[in-house]
């Protein structure tokens, strides 16, 4: 069944100039995107949410919104990647305290995120250490652009 709202199946662009002239610049963007997910404790192993989006995409940012600390014994970290547990976009961010967490980037990580190619598959984890946690949940939300598609694998 068909949520609210409509679908499209390519990139949404706005703007009313697309192409620039000596007389004016191009001012036609592409529309950023989002999908949400939350991931909630499960008492005793990590917990893995995958989201999936269009081929070729740009990812922007990500936003983690711990609404319930993880309360493991030693840590509970979070992690996004092309695989369950994988770093290849955020490692290293700490659910253990409630609030929103502004994630920080390495140069490696920014450019898997300009061009995610193939890998649609975006997997998020929080991996608890130590003791059995008992709370815990984070609502991730990521931020994109569906690129213009001139064929499958040009970007």
């Amino acid at each position: 069944m068909a949520g609210p709202g409509t679908t499209f199946e390519g990139p949404i662009q706005s703007g009313t100039i697309k192409y620039a002239t000596a007389a004016s610049a191009a001012n036609v963007g592409l529309a950023m995107l989002t999908q949400t997910v939350t991931l909630t404790e499960n008492g005793a192993t990590a917990v893995t949410a995958e989201v999936m989006l269009p081929y070729g995409s740009q990812i922007v940012d990500f936003h983690f919104d711990v609404t319930t600390a993880w309360n493991s014994g030693s840590s509970d970290t979070l992690s996004v990647g092309v695989a369950a547990a994988g770093t290849d976009y955020v490692s290293g961010v700490s659910t253990a305290t409630a609030g929103r967490i502004a994630p920080t980037y390495t140069a490696a990580q920014l450019s898997a995120m300009a061009n995610i190619g193939a890998n649609t598959g975006v997997f998020i984890t929080v991996t608890p250490v130590g003791t059995t946690a008992t709370t815990g949940a984070v609502t991730v939300t990521v931020l994109y652009v569906q690129t213009v598609q001139l064929s499958q694998g040009a970007a």
